[in-house]
């Protein structure tokens, strides 16, 4: 479905030590896209197409790909879900976006990053950022 993100992983030379560092990159952005194959759609439907790859690497690094993933952190609030949605910042936003659901739901909370994405950027991720930005 997303064959488009991974076709540089397709080599038909041989692997020489000035590639290396490139295939092996192409091999981890597979074994993601790979690992969230249940969300592609859900993804493609609420981010915007240059952002699918990026939406799909915050959900394996946030939790890799676990629908009832749930941390407890420091100050005794937990993170939830695919998007480990924190407790503070989902009752911020459940009477702003009238969310009807917690954060295990993955349509509404892949909605929810969607909005959050698109209004205040991927910050709200920053704490796994070196785990899933590629614009760096």
């Amino acid at each position: 479905m997303l064959l488009e993100l991974v076709l540089g992983c397709l080599i038909t030379e041989p692997i020489f030590p000035n590639t290396l560092n490139i295939y092996f990159d192409c091999v981890e952005r597979q074994e993601i896209i790979d690992n969230t194959s249940n969300y592609h759609q859900i993804v493609l439907d609420n981010f915007e197409i240059h952002d699918v790859e990026q939406a799909l690497r915050v959900i394996w690094c946030e939790s890799s790909g676990q629908q009832y993933a749930l941390n407890k952190n420091n100050n005794e609030t937990f993170d939830k879900g695919i998007w480990q949605f924190n407790d503070k910042t989902w009752a911020w936003l459940t009477p702003k976006l009238k969310l009807f659901s917690d954060p295990f739901d993955i349509e509404v909370s892949t909605k929810t990053a969607s909005w959050l994405v698109y209004n205040d950027g991927w910050h709200h991720w920053n704490a796994s950022k070196k785990c899933w930005s590629i614009n760096e």
